[in-house]
């Protein structure tokens, strides 16, 4: 049976509850794994709508690459975004596998 994880939460979450609120940098954590794209950009697109002023770290996952193109695409193409930050560019957990995402 497929393990279903909460799709949007709090950052105090990641990593069991164990870090500081000082610590937490994102407002949000959306969890993309086992999205498929049209799924992953119609969360994302629900997620954006719904969360904005806020810093949404965007777990997409390495894998194939397929739904990390389309996610990091997407955001670069949506105007609720007025900058993304790429995990392999940034200082962020994950590396490849997250885009940070700053909305209006």
């Amino acid at each position: 049976m497929k393990r279903f994880r909460n799709t949007i939460r709090r950052p105090e979450t990641l990593g069991g509850g164990k870090r500081s609120k000082d610590s937490v940098q994102f407002d949000y954590v959306l969890d993309l794994h086992g999205r498929t794209c049209d799924e992953g950009v119609a969360l994302l697109n629900s997620v954006l709508s719904s969360y904005s002023n806020s810093i949404i770290l965007v777990i997409h996952g390495k894998g194939t690459g397929t739904l990390r193109s389309r996610i990091r695409a997407y955001l670069a193409g949506d105007p609720r975004v007025k900058k993304v930050d790429l995990g392999e560019n940034s200082r962020s957990m994950g590396g490849d596998g997250v885009a940070v995402a700053y909305t209006r």
